[in-house]
């Protein structure tokens, strides 16, 4: 009886994911990709994107993403190609009044591309389907190609976060849009 207990009860343990997410496949010039809900084996791929686009030491060390990617107040997605990840976006969805963008990342080989915009207007959609209000980001600064990208979107500046960054002291811009 205990050991049946101790399985149900590890059935609805914390580490049960709240939000779903159903894999689907998406196109961008021509390609195929994957997008589905990010999963812990992605945590060494989303380092190696980080490698490629941020200086060392990146911004966010393994074991943040591993926690990341298991938070159950959050919803990491993966774009895959050919069973590699190239992209990901992590939106924190703890507060019903304001979901927040954790992180948007895209391998360096395949910036420029619109990737971005998909899995912006991906999240956005799935806030929007479970009636979020705004969403919320911070971005470095220096940051053109991301500003330009949240700009598109109708992000606007909220607050500057002074020397935000760790790796490079650069301050960050608190941006925010209704959605």
């Amino acid at each position: 009886m205990f050991l049946m207990l101790k399985k149900f009860k590890k059935l609805f343990s914390n580490k049960t994911m709240k939000f779903d997410f159903e894999e689907q496949i998406v196109s961008i010039e021509d390609r195929k990709f994957t997008l589905r809900k990010a999963s812990p084996k992605d945590a060494i791929q989303f380092m190696k994107i980080q490698e490629t686009i941020y200086p060392i030491p990146v911004p966010w060390p393994i074991d943040i993403v591993r926690m990341e990617i298991d938070n159950r107040n959050a919803l990491y997605l993966s774009l895959v190609e050919n069973e590699r990840v190239i992209a990901f976006i992590g939106v924190s969805l703890g507060d019903k009044a304001e979901s927040h963008i954790t992180n948007l990342a895209v391998d360096a080989d395949y910036q420029n591309m619109g990737i971005g915009h998909l899995l912006l207007n991906e999240v956005f959609n799935y806030c929007r389907a479970r009636e979020y209000q705004k969403m919320s980001l911070e971005v470095d600064v220096t940051n053109d190609s991301a500003l330009a990208l949240y700009d598109a979107f109708g992000f606007k500046v909220r607050t500057v976060h002074k020397k935000y960054y760790f790796r490079n002291h650069h301050d960050a811009w608190e941006m925010i849009v209704d959605l």
